[in-house]
This record gives C-alpha cells, structure tokens and sequence, in this order.
C-alpha cells in the first residue's frame, strides 16, 4: 500500500512538475506581450501627438494669402515643386524640422488640375491599371535639406514627382474631418506616423490638411532593443522559476520519502501493522492525551493458541500466513473501536483503545474470540479446538501523571496469562 501510494505520489509529482513551467511560460509570454503592446502603443501615441501637435503650432503661424491659394491650385505638381512660394515655405519650416525626427512638412489638398498617371509596375501600389490618372493631393512641400530630397526612409532614391502622392482613404478621413489627428503608415516609401492639422488661408477658408511626417527608425530600433531585454528577461526568469520549482517539488518529494521511511521503519515488516516500537509510542501519547483529557484508556493483549504447534507441523510459510491473516482481522477490529493495533511479539499482538471503559474494551475482545473462531482455520494440533483459537486478556485504567504506561501493558499480560491459565480460547480482565 505505502509502495503503491509512493508511485502515484510520483506521477502526481511529475505531472505538477510538467504543468508548471507551461503555465509559468505562458504567464511570462502573456506578460511580456502585454508590455511590449502597451509600450508599442505608449511610443506610437507620443510620437503621433509630437506630430499632431506639431502640426498645429506650424498651421497656426503659417499665413498664405488667399489670392496666393488660388493661384497654386492651378498649377501642376512640376510647376509647384519649382514655385517661389514653395521654395519659401521649404525654407521657412527646415529650422524646425532640422535636428528633429521630423522629414517632411507639407500642405495637402486636392488638385483639380493635376493629374498623376499609373505607370507600368505599379499597378497593385494604386490598385489601378497603368495608364490611369489620379486626383493628387500636394499643395506645399518641404524636405529636411536639399541633399535628402531624393531619399526614401531606407535611403533609396525617387523623382520628386513620388512626393506628390495621389488620394487615399486615410488623406479623405482625415480631409473630411477638418480636426487634428495622426496616423501610421507603411508604405514603399518607409514606416512613419503623419500628424494633420487642418489648415486655412489668410481668409479663412478651409485649404486642406498640414501635415508633418515623423520617420519612426529610432522607435523601431526602441523595439528591438526593448524586445532583446524582454527575451533576456524571460530566460532568466524561466530558468529561475524552474529551478524554483523543481528544488520545490524535490524538498517535498524528500518530505514525502522521509515520511514514508518513518512509516515503514514503524510497520512490522511481516504482518504490516504497527511494531512495537511504534505502538509503544502510541500508548505514550495517548496516555498524555487521556491525563489532560481525563479519560480511560484500555488494552487488549492477544496470543495465538499453539501458535508453534501450528508452525512446528504446517511450516513456516503457513505460519506466516496465519499471523498476516490474523493481523489484518485485529486492525479491522481495532479501527472498528477506534483503536491501533501493533504486533507485539512473535504471536502476540496488542489493541489499544483510547477513551474506553473496561466494558467496551471486553466487549472488543469477544468480538476478536468470536470472530477468529468463524474463520475455522484448521488445526489439528491444538489442545482447545480443532481449528484456530486465541486467548485474550483486557484491562483498562484512567491515567495519572503519578503512574505510568507500563501498568497497562502488566495488567494486560496478567489478564492474558490467566485466559491462558483457565483453557485458552476465552476473555479474561484484570
């Protein structure tokens, strides 16, 4: 029983051990992606207000006249890119673009007469055939300096006409809408976050959207490093919390072995109740416990009638199995009262019976006479009867501390000789 306890004590143990670290990974991972979005949220959001706002500061102390307005619209996005007004709004916005992670600063609106026409290639960039002439949207332009103007985010070249983009869903949303907001785009010509401002000429009347386009390489580079840390920081934790768990579950393991010991080190190795040893220790504190409790405590001492007769002619190995046999009957019974039973010699075996009187404890005993006698064990060399028989004597007293355990264990032996004296195969007290 201890045996078979021990292995699903085991497979218990190691299926704790399997299920722990899965679920201490996941709370790491679920932990770690909860962080990485809230900070990739966090840098998106600040650098989309930094634009945003920015946006708004340039809007508010840029003034074009409204004839000057009027005028540019009519020009196409070549004429416009080589346009006085132009070069002077490029000139004027770079002290704030320069040492920023600002790019670009412009004026978006829509163009009635420039048209930008798709070219073989980029058919799936505007999702339209080559040959198809899109509204574009570009009214001012200004570039960080004149030595980036042909650079992309990732440092590629492309013709200024490639800064003049067309009419998307994100510029009419935001056209339509008249209020400050910033989106993220991904696109060929890199990763950035456009803040729009809405903008309106020296008269008042609405023009279309400001727009400031911060490059986000350093965000991304913020990433990645912050992703080596979090990586970093899931491998030490990981290794920490499995050698927590493991150096836990082997300190209970070890527990649990060195209980078990304890147990076998107090069973009797053949008949797997308590020894003598242990049931000694057993009587002691129950004996303490009866003292402050002030309770009677009461003991049944038990000899299997010529045990060694039994033993002389059926052998050993039968002699063993009647003592195993006889044992499991006086645990049964013991528990049944409430009680433990240990073997305490070689074919004597002892019950205690913690807070009962003599009348229980004799009771107890006749139930075990009775009871061995319905087995009908054969044996055919006893001088009482032809099958197996016990002799058992009963006393019971109420503990003092001026006395102590012994007297149980002499007044049970004196009942158990005088059973033995008058017959055999009968409960005496004493």
């Amino acid at each position: 029983m201890i045996k078979s306890t021990c292995r699903k004590g085991k497979n218990c143990l190691t299926k704790i051990f399997m299920v722990l670290p899965i679920i201490w990974i996941c709370s790491i991972a679920a932990l770690s992606f909860f962080t990485y979005n809230t900070l990739s949220n966090g840098i998106r959001n600040e650098l989309g207000n930094k634009a945003m706002l920015l946006a708004l500061d340039i809007s508010q102390k840029l003034i074009i006249e409204e004839n000057e307005v009027k005028r540019l619209l009519e020009l196409d996005f070549n004429q416009l890119l080589k346009d006085p007004l132009n070069i002077k709004f490029e000139d004027a916005v770079r002290f704030v673009i320069k040492g920023s992670d600002i790019k670009y600063v412009y004026i978006e609106a829509p163009l009635s007469k420039s048209k930008y026409i798709v070219e073989r290639g980029e058919e799936e960039i505007y999702n339209a055939k080559a040959g198809t002439e899109l509204s574009v949207v570009y009214l001012l332009d200004a570039v960080v300096s004149d030595a980036v103007r042909l650079e992309d985010t990732s440092g590629k070249g492309y013709e200024d006409k490639d800064r003049y983009t067309v009419m998307d869903k994100s510029f009419l949303a935001a056209y339509k809408s008249k209020t400050p907001s910033f989106h993220i785009s991904q696109n060929r010509w890199g990763n950035y976050i456009t803040g729009y401002a809405p903008f309106y000429d020296s008269g008042g009347n609405y023009i279309g959207l400001l727009g400031v386009d911060i490059f986000i390489e350093k965000y991304n580079e913020s990433l990645k490093n912050y992703l080596l840390v979090i990586a970093g920081f899931i491998f030490i934790n990981l290794i920490v919390g499995i050698l927590a768990i493991y150096l836990g579950i082997k300190a209970k393991y070890e527990k649990m072995q060195a209980h078990e010991k304890y147990l076998l080190s107090s069973i009797d190795d053949l008949t797997s109740i308590f020894n003598r040893r242990k049931f000694r220790e057993i009587v002691e504190g129950s004996w303490e416990n009866a003292i402050e409790n002030n309770q009677e405590l009461s003991m049944v001492f038990i000899d299997i009638d010529y045990f060694k007769e039994f033993n002389d002619n059926y052998g050993h190995l039968k002699g063993d199995e009647l003592l195993k046999k006889l044992a499991r009957l006086f645990k049964t019974k013991a528990e049944q009262y409430k009680g433990f039973a240990g073997r305490f010699g070689g074919d004597e075996f002892v019950i205690l019976l913690p807070d009962a009187n003599i009348i229980k404890a004799k009771k107890a005993g006749e139930d075990i006479l009775k009871t061995v006698e319905e087995l009908r064990i054969p044996h055919d060399y006893s001088a009482v009867s032809k099958y197996q028989t016990v002799s058992i004597g009963v006393t019971s007293t109420i503990p003092t501390k001026d006395a102590m355990p012994e007297i149980l264990f002499s007044h049970a032996d004196i009942a158990l000789y005088q059973a033995k004296r008058y017959g055999r195969n009968r409960v005496c007290l004493w």
